[in-house]
């Protein structure tokens, strides 16, 4: 299979052959039941920041303003609209056990590295990075 993403290649050496990797019946469960555990998050991951915006707090009657209103805040709505959305976008395909799916949630764990680097958050990046992309290139292969 032909590698178009990016840093997929170089990615995928780390990920499949330096880190363990996980047995057959971790994969298929990671695979049936991921998307489901996604959506929810997702979700709630919408929600959240309809909270950010004060949304939340409008309907049930408290009026105030969003805490931290500076660039990282902008950038942690930004990048969190943009992954939610990815996410819910990922679900069917996921899934159907379709790449195309995968290829979102690739792209959503890049946005998502890009949006720590910039909130200064390295611990985020690197661990987030490190896990996201293990558990992303370990079930890869389910998905044709």
């Amino acid at each position: 299979m032909e590698s178009k993403l990016p840093f997929e290649k170089e990615l995928q050496d780390i990920f499949l052959q330096k880190f363990p990797a996980f047995p057959d019946n971790v994969k298929e469960g990671l695979v049936k039941y991921g998307p489901y555990v996604m959506l929810f998050f997702a979700i709630l991951g919408l929600l959240g920041l309809l909270t950010a915006f004060g949304i939340g707090g409008m309907a049930l009657g408290m009026v105030g303003t969003p805490y931290g209103t500076g660039f990282i805040f902008y950038v942690a709505i930004i990048s969190g609209i943009i992954t939610s959305v990815m996410y819910l976008m990922a679900f069917s395909p996921l899934k159907a056990r379709k790449r195309a799916g995968w290829n979102l949630l690739y792209y959503a764990l890049l946005i998502g590295l890009v949006a720590s680097l910039l909130q200064f958050n390295v611990f985020g990046f690197i661990v987030g990075g490190l896990i996201g992309f293990w558990v992303l290139f370990q079930i890869r292969e389910k998905y044709a």
